[in-house]
C-alpha cells in the first residue's frame, strides 16, 4: 500500500485494499471490511474508466460492501450495493451474473421476499455450470431449499438440499485441491439435509448427514468432550467398587444366615433344616440373576469407553493433521512459484532461439537451446519436490497399515520441523523461532511406519513451538530479551538410531514430570489441548520396539529423545 501510494499506481492502491478486504473477510469482520472497501471508492473515481480493469475493480468494491452488510444484516444497504454491482457487471459474463444473482437472492431471502429470492436463485445455475463453478451453484441450491422448507415444502427444500450436497460432494472428489473448503460446505449443509429428511420421516438418513456434519466439524474433541470422558471413567469405577462392596456384602450376610439356619436346624430339627436349605436356594438364585444383569451392564458400559476412547485418538490424529495444513500450503507454493518463473523463461527463451535460427546464427541458437534445457531440470526439479510434498501429506492423513518401510529418517523429521514452523506462522504471523538442525548422514534409511513416527514428531516439535513462544510472551511483558530456538537432530550411536527435539523454554516442573505421558493430562489452557499427543507418541514408540526420554531444566528448557532400534 506504501509503496503504490508512493508511484502513484491507483490500480496497485485498489488491489491493495482489496487484499485488505479479503483477510477481514476471511476473519468474518466486516466491520473493518467496510471501512477499508469505502476507501476505495474515491480511488476508482480517478481511474481511467478505458482501462480494461476499471469495470473489475467498481464491481469487485460494489460486491465486497453489499456482502459486508449483510452479514451485518443491514439489508437495505447491502441490497442497494449489491444493485450497483449488478448494474455494473449488467450480465457482461456468466461470472457476473452467477455471483451478482447469488448475492442478491441471499439479501431478499434475508428480507423476506421470497418471489425475488427465488428469481435470482434460478438465474445463478446455468450461469455457474457455463463458468465450472459448483460452489456457487451448491449456494444457490441450499437458498431455495431453506425457502421451500420455509413456505412449508419439504419435499422440494430437501430436492434442492440433496442438489447441492451432490454438487460438493462430486467436486471435492474430482479436484483434490478443493478439499477444506468442500468439506466446510458440505458441514454446513448437512444439518439442513439431515432436518428434512428428519421432516420427511426418513430418520436413517437424517441420521446420516447429521453424522456427516458432526464428523467433519468435529476436528478436535473440546475440553467439554474430554470432561465427560472422565466422568464416565470415574462413575463407571465407582459403580465396580459399589458393586463389589455389595457382593461382599451379601456374601457375609449370606454367611451369618447359613449360621443362623445351621443352629436352629441343630434346635428344631430335620424339617426346619430342610427349610432353610430350600429358601438359601432361591436368594442364590436372584443373586445370580441380579450378577449376570450387573454384569451385562458392566459390558456395555465398557464397550461404550473404548469407542469414545477411539474417537479421541482419531481426533488427536486429525488435530496433527490440521497443524499441517498451512504449512503444506507454503511449501508447495515455492515449487510452484519457481515452475511458473522458470516457464516463462523458457517461453522467452523458446522466442528468442527462434529469432537467432532465423537469422542463420546456431551457435548462439545452441547456447538459448542449453539453457531452455537447463531451466526444464530446475522445472522437473521443483515439480518433483511440490510431488513429494503432496505424496508425504497424503501418507500422513491415511490410517496407519502398520507395515514398516524403509524410510530417510532425517528426511522425515526435516519436513515435519519446517511444516509445523510454517503452519503456526499461517494461525499466527507474530510467532517466531530459531530452527537448528543436526542431522546425522551416515544413518541413511531405517525400517519404520512412516505415518506413526512423523506424528510423533510433529506432536514434539509442536509442542516444542508452543513452549517457546509461551516463554517469549512472558518475557516481552516483564521487559526482558529472549530469542525463542528449537533444535532437531539426529545420531547413530551402534545399532541405535537417536531423534531429539529440544527447546529452550521454560522447563516442565518436577510436580507433574511423571505425569506428561498419562492420558488426559495437559498443561496446556482449557479447550487447547486433549492430553493424548505425548500418551499416543510413547504407545508408538514402544510399538515400534523404542522409548521415548526427556530431560528438562526449569527455566531453561526441555530436551526429547526418542530411541529406535536401528
Amino acid at each position: 500500500m506504501t509503496r503504490a501510494e508512493k508511484e502513484k499506481d491507483k490500480f496497485i492502491m485498489v488491489f491493495a485494499l482489496s487484499r485488505i478486504t479479503d483477510d477481514f473477510t476471511s476473519m468474518n469482520d466486516y466491520q473493518n471490511v467496510l471501512q477499508y472497501a469505502k476507501l476505495t471508492d474515491p480511488i476508482i473515481n480517478k481511474l481511467d474508466v478505458h482501462d480494461a480493469r476499471f469495470r473489475f475493480a467498481q464491481l469487485q468494491t460494489e460486491s465486497t460492501i453489499a456482502n459486508a452488510f449483510y452479514n451485518l444484516d443491514i439489508t437495505d444497504s447491502a441490497l442497494y450495493y449489491a444493485n450497483k454491482a449488478a448494474a455494473i457487471g449488467s450480465g457482461n459474463t456468466q461470472y457476473d451474473t452467477a455471483f451478482s444473482s447469488l448475492l442478491l437472492g441471499n439479501i431478499y431471502a434475508k428480507m423476506g421476499k421470497d418471489s425475488a429470492a427465488f428469481y435470482h436463485y434460478r438465474l445463478v445455475y446455468p450461469a455457474a455450470v457455463s463458468i465450472y463453478n459448483p460452489q456457487v451453484a451448491a449456494g444457490a441450491f441450499e437458498g431455495m431449499a431453506r425457502l421451500f422448507k420455509k413456505n412449508g415444502e419439504p419435499d422440494s427444500a430437501l430436492h434442492y438440499a440433496l442438489k447441492a450436497m451432490s454438487l460438493l460432494q462430486g467436486y471435492k472428489s474430482s479436484v483434490q485441491s478443493w478439499g477444506e473448503n468442500s468439506d466446510t460446505y458440505i458441514a454446513e449443509i448437512s444439518p439442513l439435509v439431515a432436518e428434512l429428511y428428519k421432516a420427511n420421516n426418513q430418520p436413517d438418513s437424517a441420521y446420516k448427514y447429521l453424522h456427516l456434519s458432526v464428523t467433519l466439524k468435529d476436528s478436535l474433541y473440546n475440553s467439554d468432550k474430554v470432561r465427560q470422558f472422565q466422568t464416565l471413567t470415574f462413575n463407571e469405577s465407582a459403580r465396580r467398587q459399589q458393586l463389589e462392596q455389595q457382593s461382599i456384602q451379601a456374601k457375609q450376610e449370606y454367611e451369618n444366615k447359613v449360621r443362623m439356619y445351621g443352629l436352629i436346624s441343630i434346635v428344631t430339627g430335620v424339617l426346619i433344616f430342610a427349610f432353610v436349605l430350600y429358601r438359601n436356594n432361591k436368594q442364590k438364585q436372584k443373586a445370580n440373576i441380579l450378577l449376570q444383569s450387573q454384569k451385562k451392564e458392566l459390558e456395555t458400559t465398557l464397550s461404550e469407553l473404548k469407542t469414545t476412547q477411539s474417537q479421541l485418538i482419531q481426533s488427536e490424529k486429525m488435530a496433527s493433521l490440521g497443524e499441517l495444513t498451512a504449512g503444506i500450503a507454503h511449501e508447495i507454493q515455492n515449487p510452484l512459484n519457481f515452475v511458473n518463473n522458470f516457464s516463462e523463461v523458457n517461453k522467452e527463451l523458446l522466442v528468442e532461439m527462434k529469432d537467432e535460427m532465423d537469422k542463420g546464427n546456431m551457435d548462439d541458437a545452441k547456447a538459448i537451446a542449453n539453457d531452455v534445457i537447463d531451466n526444464e531440470e530446475k522445472i522437473n526439479h521443483h515439480g518433483k519436490r511440490a510431488d513429494a510434498i503432496v505424496k508425504g501429506m497424503l501418507q500422513h492423513s491415511r490410517s496407519s497399515t502398520g507395515v514398516k518401510e524403509p524410510t530417510d529418517i532425517n528426511a522425515l523429521a526435516d519436513e515435519y520441523l519446517r511444516l509445523s514452523y510454517h503452519g503456526l506462522r499461517a494461525k499466527d504471523k507474530s510467532f517466531n523461532a530459531t530452527m537448528n538442525t543436526d542431522f546425522d548422514n551416515s544413518i541413511g534409511k531405517i525400517n519404520i511406519i512412516p505415518q506413526d513416527i512423523g506424528r510423533v514428531i510433529l506432536n514434539l516439535i509442536t509442542n516444542a513451538f508452543y513452549v517457546v513462544d509461551e516463554k517469549k510472551t512472558l518475557r516481552q511483558a516483564q521487559g526482558d530479551s529472549y530469542e525463542p530456538t528449537v533444535s532437531v537432530s539426529t545420531k547413530k550411536i551402534g545399532d541405535k538410531i537417536l531423534i531429539s527435539v529440544k527447546d529452550n523454554g521454560n522447563g516442565i516442573s518436577p510436580k507433574v514430570l511423571d505425569k506428561i505421558f498419562q492420558p488426559f493430562f495437559t498443561t496446556k489452557p482449557t479447550g487447547q489441548g486433549t492430553g493424548l499427543g505425548l500418551s499416543l507418541s510413547y504407545d508408538i514408540i514402544k510399538a515400534h520396539g523404542g522409548e521415548i526420554k526427556v530431560t528438562t531444566k526449569e527455566n531453561e528448557g526441555t530436551e526429547f529423545i526418542i530411541q529406535l532400534p536401528n
